[in-house]
């Protein structure tokens, strides 16, 4: 059986059809405007292409940096592996590892006495990687930071600003231990007592809470005083020739 043809008319008629030939027809009279749009379309595809390789290459090399820069971290090489840390961020730090880099150059600061220097550093971490899941380690680092150096304010801000974003009655249990350290330092021994009980109220069968509650008996004894010893107790220091003696008034 014979099919019919349709004619171009009927073929217009056809809504497909007659878009199709209205594209062929907008290509035929602008061929020059196509061919350069598919040129630009080639050449962003290419483009985009080579900037993902040259992307992933920037970040294998970076891969094997890092790894170099670790070493003296691994052997607890502290002062050697800031400074290896610190060259690496120097040439990758815009990389898929600058976070990671700077976090455990603060760190290896830290560990090397060096307290101003992890300071500076875990200040600009939390400043550009706050999102980071790292963000409360460098939160609580940076802390301790400024407890080391002796800035005590800025060391219990930073500790009640960890336990607000703590997530976890670990991390709660620890940030209140060394908040309660600073109270302590500071002398402030009823704060320090209050977060030693809050430790003993968010686990009371831990060993935290067992020693909460040690550190919390010695931070609530009160101390005695000369005045407030016993009558036939001799202060310290005193002599028998100093006791009252038999023939004595």
């Amino acid at each position: 059986m014979s099919r019919k043809r349709l004619s171009k008319k009927q073929l217009r008629g056809d809504r497909f059809v007659a878009q199709t030939f209205d594209w062929a027809h907008w290509i035929e009279t602008h061929r020059t405007q196509a061919i350069g749009a598919l040129v630009v379309v080639v050449l962003v595809a290419a483009g985009f292409f080579l900037w993902r390789r040259a992307e992933r290459s920037a970040d294998e090399t970076a891969s094997i940096a890092y790894l170099q820069a670790r070493q003296s971290y691994f052997a607890g090489n502290w002062a050697l592996a800031a400074n290896d840390l610190q060259g690496f961020l120097a040439r990758h730090g815009d990389t898929s590892y600058g976070d990671d880099a700077t976090f455990f150059m603060g760190e290896s600061f830290y560990n090397a006495g060096q307290y101003p220097e992890a300071i500076q550093t875990l200040e600009r971490f939390l400043r550009e990687y706050e999102d980071s899941p790292m963000a409360q380690n460098a939160r609580a680092l940076l802390a301790a930071s400024y407890q080391q150096a002796g800035q005590l304010p800025q060391a219990v801000a930073l500790y009640q600003r960890s336990l607000e974003t703590a997530t976890t009655d670990a991390e709660r249990i620890e940030v209140r231990n060394a908040l309660a350290r600073v109270y302590e330092a500071q002398g402030d021994t009823e704060s320090a007592a209050n977060q030693y009980r809050a430790i003993v109220e968010i686990d009371p069968e831990s060993s935290a809470a067992g020693e909460a509650r040690r550190r919390l008996a010695e931070v609530t004894v009160e101390p005695l005083t000369v005045q407030g010893q016993a009558a036939d107790a001799p202060a310290a220091g005193a002599t028998l020739a100093d006791a009252p003696g038999d023939d004595g008034p």
